[in-house]
């Protein structure tokens, strides 16, 4: 599931809110999306308090986003 977490850090990057990405994912169900373990993992490193945490964490998957349209292989 990388298009969600893909979606996750370009919501992020582009100034939106995690709360606002996981809400788009979910549409109009009521409950929490399946966001798979590596979407999850960005969105709690997001959260995290400290700020170091959360700039690497939205770095990293910045990087893997242009890696991956580099290759070819984002899905």
């Amino acid at each position: 599931m990388m298009w969600k977490r893909s979606f996750v850090a370009t919501t992020v990057a582009l100034g939106g809110g995690v709360d606002d990405a996981l809400a788009a994912i979910a549409g109009s169900s009521s409950k929490a999306p399946d966001l798979g373990a590596a979407a999850a993992d960005l969105v709690s490193q997001l959260r995290a308090p400290q700020r170091t945490t959360r700039a690497t964490g939205l770095a990293k998957a910045v990087h893997d986003i242009a890696l991956a349209l580099d290759e070819g292989t984002l899905r």
